[in-house]
């Protein structure tokens, strides 16, 4: 340890090499302001410091200490964090009461070179200043003429008053309430208000809640449940915005205050009402931005990027892995939809390296404006997610590069129809929708999405008389089909959409999620055929689990393949996998081990090995054996003349039956991430999505698709 100890004391900064210094967060308290309990001491505050730990560490990655100091003198305590922050990255200040809590962030954000926040006066200010930038955006209001009134006048209340500011909202349109009523020049110059609330002293008659509230059209509530009365709420301005974000028992339910008016927009704290405004959104992702840059201090510019990132993300499509967590329902920016759920896992790629651009910008990181690139950076966060994510981010990239265009057969879908909003979004494709115009824009309205792209009522299309029908009469001829068995044919969307692959009306074709797997690979058969150069259409599954890459195959295709196909199957299988940045290790997977004995030996399998060695003899591919013997190292030294060290990255079973059982088992069980199924040795470009594949999903294949369509038009023009 000798050596790193050395260059830190040479260079401190080198902490952050050789040390956890850098994605280590300290979540400090003294228990004197614990939500909904108050000063209960800071070993009573322990459980919910850790809790906060452990939300760091899901959604963000970031490693905690929970501390919690003794201390509530504001010296003692500041020594205290001064002493032990060498240890951490940044400080997150949490349950202080008021005014100490001003006082001891103010001095060690100003002592300290690490990000420090306290998140009770933060956190919420920014979570709520997004859903205040669109509920306004909703009810069509401008925020420089709004009436605010904010009830409560702790740490919280105080940072969101600020903020609000800074968003764009007149001081002189703003009321704060505390216990003692408005807070007024008179009660200022009475001594009752220190010197925080003395800031947002208005020059006004003195009162209370109720003469606030005539005429708001903004109620923030940062107080105790059940103070807001709905007569209150009738004397508002047309259509207000509510936030009553007191927890557990909100100042006012959204029950009462529809019993009064139905034009308002009411948010609170919990997560059984929409527009839950909830600190989980801001503190994991602010400071895994903050981390990430090396910042020396979260500044307004950093949690105004916050609040942005938010308010943006709201508008996007949501994926369908947020809606099942929260029964289904159908969520789109508006009244009920103000802001991201709290576990969108989409708010760490947005939020957090909007946080860290900031930083950058505003000089206060280590990093310069030339060194930092916030689209490499986009996807460090994103890999963060998982390595499917990781993965696929590289092959949306190369998607990007030259836009393709994708046909979807089922243009009706309304899975189909938010994967193409995210393809057009994110370049990743141009998406060709089939099915009635009419039908795919009345889904669209209904998910609220607005885009162009083109879309084709097949029954209509003059092609599919004239040169389609020729075309597939030409080729299925022989078959038996006539040109009027065509033209029948073609009404149907998975004929038509491969036929204009085929035509190069389209660069690469996807369907599935509404029909059997048969019902699109066999006009893909049919109509696009098999690559010249392939013995055999090959369908595998793109897994990660346990942080491992693997490609099983094949999964879909082959019902009991010989062994020409077996070694088809395992040629194809690696293309992709090398595709996909992976040097292939080929295990021919069997329920023995190289034949343990003449009764259990696999010729199939064996000949198949042969062909591939000489068809690829560079190809590292070994067995029959076991699954495990593929995977496990040490079970691989009782067979050294295996080819291979280190698990199989490439898994080939010996039949469909076996591989469909291994992928579903894996996924249901395991936990598998799965993409695919990736069909190989089609003439041109076509995949089959999965009935109940999600929206991420389809956009991933998509993105393959286009990729091979980009390797496609490359090797027509070799040719």
């Amino acid at each position: 340890m000798a050596y790193p100890c050395e260059e830190i004391q040479a260079n401190r900064d080198d902490a952050y090499k050789y040390t956890s210094k850098g994605n280590l967060v300290a979540v400090i308290s003294n228990g004197t302001a614990v939500l909904g309990l108050g000063d209960i001491g800071a070993l009573a505050s322990k459980p919910v410091m850790e809790g906060k730990g452990l939300l760091f560490k899901a959604l963000a990655d970031i490693d905690v200490f929970d501390i919690e100091v003794d201390r509530t003198d504001v010296d003692q305590f500041v020594d205290a964090v001064k002493a032990i922050a060498p240890t951490f990255g940044g400080i997150n200040l949490e349950d202080i009461k008021a005014p100490e809590c001003f006082e001891i962030e103010r001095r060690l954000k100003k002592e300290l070179d690490i990000p420090v926040m306290h998140d009770d006066q933060h956190g919420t200010a920014i979570i709520s200043g997004a859903a205040l930038l669109n509920g306004l955006e909703v009810v069509e209001k401008e925020i420089g003429e709004v009436k605010v009134v904010i009830l409560g006048a702790g740490a919280s209340a105080i940072s969101c008053a600020r903020h609000y500011v800074r968003l764009g909202v007149n001081p002189q349109n703003m009321i704060i309430v505390d216990s003692g009523g408005i807070l007024t020049t008179k009660r200022q110059d009475n001594g009752e208000l220190n010197e925080y609330k003395a800031e947002f002293a208005r020059d006004i008659e003195d009162g209370g809640i109720t003469s606030a509230m005539e005429g708001a059209d903004v109620f923030l509530g940062l107080s105790k449940g059940g103070l807001l009365a709905p007569e209150m709420v009738g004397k508002m301005a047309s259509r207000p915005l509510i936030f009553a974000l007191a927890n557990p028992d909100p100042e006012i339910t959204p029950e009462e205050v529809l019993s009064v008016r139905n034009d308002a927009i009411v948010a609170t704290g919990r997560s059984d009402y929409p527009n839950q405004i909830n600190n989980v959104l801001g503190f994991p992702y602010i400071f895994r931005g903050a981390l990430d840059v090396r910042a020396t201090e979260i500044t307004e510019g950093m949690k105004m990027a916050a609040t942005e990132a938010l308010a943006l993300l709201a508008k996007e499509p949501v994926p369908d892995d947020v809606l099942s967590a929260y029964g289904g329902e159908q969520m789109q920016f508006g009244p009920a939809y103000l802001i991201p759920k709290p576990f969108d896992a989409r708010v760490l790629i947005w939020e957090a390296s909007a946080v860290a651009e900031a930083a950058v910008k505003e000089g206060v990181s280590r990093y310069s404006v030339d060194e930092f690139d916030i689209d490499s950076y986009r996807n460090e966060l994103e890999a963060r997610l998982g390595l499917t994510r990781s993965i696929m981010r590289g092959v949306i990239n190369q998607a990007k590069r030259d836009v393709q265009r994708i046909v979807f057969s089922e243009g009706e879908d309304p899975t189909i129809i938010k994967a193409a909003s995210q393809c057009i979004a994110e370049e990743i494709c141009e998406p060709i929708l089939l099915g009635q115009i009419e039908r795919i824009e009345s889904v669209k309205e209904e998910l609220g999405l607005e885009f162009e792209c083109q879309t084709i009522d097949v029954r209509y299309d003059p092609r599919r008389r004239d040169e389609y029908a020729e075309e597939l009469h030409r080729l299925r001829g022989r078959r038996g089909l006539t040109h009027d068995d065509a033209i029948r044919l073609l009404k149907s969307t998975t004929y038509f959409a491969p036929m204009m692959v085929r035509m190069r009306d389209a660069d690469g074709y996807l369907g599935g999620v509404s029909h059997h797997y048969t019902d699109i690979v066999r006009p893909c058969l049919q109509i696009i055929g098999p690559d010249p150069d392939s013995h055999r259409i090959v369908g595998m599954y793109m897994m990660t689990v346990n942080g491992q890459l693997l490609f099983i195959g094949d999964a879909t295709i082959n019902i009991y393949p010989d062994a020409r196909t077996l070694a088809e199957i395992a040629i194809q299988t690696s293309k992709v996998a090398r595709r996909f940045g992976e040097k292939p290790k080929v295990a021919m997977l069997s329920f023995s081990n190289f034949g343990t004995s003449d009764e259990l030996r696999t010729d199939r399998i064996e000949e198949a090995i042969e062909i591939v060695r000489e068809l690829e003899p560079d190809l590292e591919i070994d067995g029959p054996m076991q699954a495990d013997t593929a995977l496990v190292a040490e079970i691989q030294e009782d067979y050294p003349f295996m080819s291979f060290r280190g698990p199989a990255n490439v898994l080939i079973c010996p039949n469909l039956a076996s591989a469909n059982i291994a992928y579903k088992l894996l996924q249901r069980i395991a936990g598998a991430e799965m993409t695919g199924p990736i069909l190989e040795g089609l003439s041109r470009p076509a995949h089959v999505l999965q009935r109940r594949d999600s929206v991420r999903d389809v956009v991933h294949m998509a993105a393959i698709c286009a990729v091979d369509a980009q390797r496609d038009s490359k090797q027509r023009l070799i040719d």
